[in-house]
């Protein structure tokens, strides 16, 4: 619980991202022969997965995938379930820890109802695969949680974990999902049909360009950039996380015009981190391209000061957005 709320609303002109650790959620048949279920929601390093699953399981085999990649993160969590996915998460305290990069194992059979349970999160993410043939129709509307990879390989069942190990590990706004270098999945032949395809419906695959093996895209299955979904979580995770930190520090920040220049700076502070991660744009002389406005105390309401609410902080900031394609246009004379 947090007595912070922060919202951002994504104005799109026409024409027009640490977030947590990632979570291996093993959906099991039945429970092991000990009656065991194994959890590791506090973060596991590669050396432990090594210690306690065998190599040939599907958990083993995502887990190998993520800390295979070159920015992968410092651990992972792990839980295994004999309930449903959703089940799981509607369960109490699930949703609350720190994890955000979801990949199910077992659990194919649920990807539509795993797809609505997370869009009803704000602070998740679902990355799953499917066949780069698959026709399989997603429900698109108003998704941009989930992340479909198009993608098969013979050795990895859920090759989505490399995408998710070579970007965990990485600040939210430096980087774009889309020609992110892949390690140990294979890429897939598809001519640039096939693939436009592939982006037309929300999805992104494998592919080489360059002689590198590279996803193809960075959007989410709804169509947005899943970098754009990165940012603004992580702004809305450090200016919750951050304010809340100096109402616990304070013993008390008064309702005056000092108390509010103090939850400005907060403000201000973490749109700073956010433009030195590539999030915010620079305006034309080279500044950071966002505002904060925070209504002095005169410009508060009396029933605002009597219930101690305060609700006058606003605050907007361009996004650096990213370059995705190229196109040159050269000329030569004889």
């Amino acid at each position: 619980m947090n007595d912070v709320k922060v919202k951002i609303d994504l104005a799109k002109p026409i024409g027009y991202v640490g977030l947590g650790i990632p979570l291996i959620l093993v959906k099991l048949a039945s429970a092991p022969s000990d009656g065991k279920l194994q959890e590791y929601m506090d973060g596991v390093t590669f050396d432990d997965i090594k210690a306690a699953y065998d190599k040939d399981s599907d958990m083993y085999k995502a887990a190998e995938l993520i800390f295979m990649q070159d920015n992968k993160p410092k651990h992972i969590a792990i839980c295994e379930t004999t309930s449903t996915v959703v089940e799981w998460l509607e369960a109490k305290g699930n949703l609350s820890r720190n994890w955000r990069q979801l990949i199910c194992i077992g659990a194919s059979d649920e990807t539509a109802e795993i797809i609505a349970a997370i869009e009803k999160t704000d602070d998740k993410m679902y990355f799953a695969s499917v066949p780069a043939d698959d026709t399989t129709e997603f429900d698109r509307e108003n998704v941009k949680r989930t992340v479909m990879l198009y993608c098969s390989d013979k050795k990895y069942p859920n090759p989505e974990a490399a995408l998710v190990g070579a970007t965990a590990g990485l600040k939210a706004g430096s980087f774009t999902y889309h020609d992110i270098i892949l390690k140990g999945i294979t890429t897939q032949d598809l001519s640039d049909d096939e693939i436009a395809k592939i982006h037309k419906k929300g999805g992104i695959t494998f592919v080489t360009k360059a002689g590198d093996n590279v996803t193809s895209e960075g959007i989410t299955l709804g169509g947005e950039y899943i970098d754009i979904v990165d940012s603004e979580d992580y702004v809305i995770q450090q200016i919750t996380c951050r304010v809340q930190k100096q109402l616990n520090a304070n013993l008390k920040i008064p309702y005056t015009n000092n108390g509010i220049a103090l939850l400005e700076s907060v403000v201000v502070d973490v749109l700073q981190g956010a433009f030195n991660n590539g999030i915010i744009a620079t305006t034309a002389d080279g500044s950071p391209d966002f505002t904060v406005d925070f209504a002095l105390r005169e410009d508060t309401t009396e029933e605002q000061r009597s219930t101690r609410k305060y609700i006058g902080g606003q605050f907007t900031f361009a996004l650096a957005g990213a370059v995705h394609y190229v196109e040159i246009t050269g000329e030569i004379t004889l």
